[in-house]
């Protein structure tokens, strides 16, 4: 039979005190957004999730379980109303809860991470929405592209040096590209979402990694057509 392990105060109130953050964070954005379900109810499931993780792993599956059916009923409510579904209410409730099981567990930075995360998108709600509208075929390309050389072929490539003189190693080599399409992708995300302030930007992150880069990669993007 599986059973409960009792945690120091402290480390509970540790425990609690995350949780409840987490909560109160991603509710907090529902609140301002005139969302029925807010603040307190976030911050509840969140605490229920890290009690259902510390009772063990039926109780977490449980608690996660029922947050799916809290969130069930919500739009039920929506339908039967004739409102708009909650379904990026319903998302963030179910990561909510979710994140409460991972505090419970012990982790401390994925949840945390991840919540500042989601209250990130749920923020940016109407920029997100501009920018994906006004994204192109080519530019949707061109971020697939990135992703494929960076988390597809990077991997893939052997981690030593493949002559006699030991000077090429592909993988320290692809670095190379990898670090200059990122900075020719973010120049080109930054001059859609900032204009030419953008440029700003791209200049102070793009320094720290390779000065030469920087200054180069921009001005393929600033060239006429």
């Amino acid at each position: 039979m599986e059973t409960s392990f009792v945690l120091p105060p402290t480390t509970f109130a540790a425990r609690l005190a995350i949780s409840l953050l987490i909560g109160i964070l991603v509710g907090l954005e529902r609140t301002w957004a005139h969302k029925e379900v807010g603040m307190r109810t976030f911050a509840i499931v969140s605490v229920v999730g890290l009690l259902g993780a510390l009772l063990g792993t039926s109780f977490a599956l449980a608690s996660v379980g029922g947050a799916f059916l809290l969130v069930a009923c919500i739009n039920v409510r929506c339908i039967l109303a004739d409102r708009w579904l909650e379904i990026t209410t319903s998302a963030a409730l179910m990561a909510v809860a979710m994140l409460g099981v991972l505090v419970g567990r012990g982790h401390v930075f994925a949840p945390i991470a991840s919540a500042i995360i989601v209250t990130m998108l749920l923020a940016w709600k109407v920029e997100v929405s501009k920018f994906a509208s006004g994204l192109t075929p080519e530019e949707i390309r061109s971020a697939v592209l990135l992703g494929l050389l960076g988390f597809v072929v990077y991997p893939l490539l052997p981690n030593h040096f493949v002559d006699r003189w030991q000077l090429i190693n592909p993988r320290e080599a692809w670095v190379t590209v990898v670090v200059l399409a990122g900075i020719g992708f973010t120049n080109y995300v930054l001059l859609r979402l900032y204009s030419t302030r953008g440029l700003y930007y791209t200049a102070v992150l793009g320094g720290l990694v390779n000065s030469t880069a920087t200054v180069t990669e921009p001005c393929g993007l600033l060239k006429p057509s």
